[in-house]
């Protein structure tokens, strides 16, 4: 064997190693307590309803919505509240802004 390949070989052989090793004081994210199988429900319930009292529907507070109508109606919000800002963006573009020394590039896009 060459110098060159021996070199080749200890270095692959290195980089196979690191790869295999593992942190044995790095917790693994997908371990599940077994004692609290439904702490994962609870996290997602509550972030549904915070979710839900972010956005204005016509559904009263003690309503259930199902997560697949709150995500559609959450798109919807979304898009209505882009489009406010565009005419609002727009707005200032057709009336200008009160300060006439500040320059076209100084203005903030939000979206584009």
């Amino acid at each position: 064997m060459t110098t060159i390949t021996r070199h080749s070989y200890k270095l692959s052989l290195k980089r196979a190693t690191r790869r295999r090793r593992r942190n044995p004081h790095r917790k693994s994210s997908t371990t599940i307590d077994p004692l609290k199988p439904f702490e994962g429900k609870c996290k997602l319930s509550q972030k549904l309803e915070a979710l839900k009292n972010l956005i204005p529907t016509s559904h009263s507070g003690e309503e259930v919505v199902k997560p697949d109508q709150l995500f559609k109606e959450t798109a919807e919000y979304i898009v209505l509240l882009r489009t406010r800002v565009v005419v609002l963006q727009k707005l200032i573009e057709y009336y200008g802004n009160s300060d006439t020394s500040q320059n076209e590039s100084e203005h903030v896009v939000l979206f584009s």
